[in-house]
Parts: C-alpha cells; sequence; structure tokens
C-alpha cells in the first residue's frame, strides 16, 4: 500500500516535537553514553595510528582529514564484517578514497587499512 504525501507529512511532524525527542534522548542517554564509551578509546589509537603515519610519511597536515576519514571506515567495516567480506569491503572503499577526485596516495591507503584493521589489500590495488 503506498501512504499518501500528507500522510507521512503529518508522522513526521510528530515525530519532531521537541518533547518527544527530548523523552527518546532522555531515555536512551545511558546506554548510548555506554556504548559509545568502549568505542571512543579505539578511534583515538586508530586515529593516533594514522597520524603517526602521515607524519612519518610528510603528508601534507591538509590532507590529515580524508586520511583520518578513511581510517575511521576501515575501522567500522572492521567491526561490521570479518574476513572476505571485511576485506571486500574494505576494497571498495579504497576504491572511493583513492580515485581521482580525491587523490589520495594508493600505498598510503594500503598501509593504513592494514595499520588500522589488519587487512591486506594489496591484491585489489
Amino acid at each position: 500500500m503506498v501512504r499518501s504525501a500528507g500522510l507521512r507529512t503529518s508522522k513526521y511532524a510528530a515525530k519532531i516535537v521537541g518533547d518527544v525527542v527530548k523523552n527518546r534522548v532522555d531515555a536512551q542517554k545511558d546506554s548510548m553514553v555506554a556504548q559509545v564509551t568502549d568505542v571512543f578509546p579505539d578511534l583515538e589509537a586508530v586515529e593516533t595510528t594514522t597520524r603517526g603515519l602521515l607524519a612519518g610519511w610528510g603528508v601534507s597536515v591538509t590532507l590529515y582529514p580524508s586520511y583520518l576519514a578513511y581510517a575511521r571506515r576501515v575501522y567500522k567495516i572492521t567491526k561490521v564484517h570479518i574476513g572476505t567480506t571485511a576485506k571486500n569491503e574494505v576494497c571498495i572503499e579504497y576504491g572511493k578514497w583513492s580515485n581521482t577526485a580525491r587523490g589520495l596516495d594508493k600505498y598510503y591507503l594500503q598501509q593504513i587499512a592494514f595499520s588500522v584493521g589488519e587487512i591486506d589489500i594489496s591484491s585489489c590495488t
């Protein structure tokens, strides 16, 4: 069944009422904080490792945000997938970040993937 635009609009408007959103966040706040408390140290380690690699290679600091974003994506993939699936997903991510539009160094991306996720993507480079 297709929902009308009017019904969708009214349901959306009901969801974004300030009190409703506040109550949802308040009810889930403790759980949300507990979940990120476990992840934030890992993300700090990922970013520290990546920054160390970039500094050692002499990469311009203007490119750090892009490399760090790639490293965080690799980290996320390794937390969701394992084995061949993880490798394939990191290869897809590698393709996104190494294309000419972003222009990140392919070797650096490969080394970051191995350092962060212990995934060897040399076969897809």
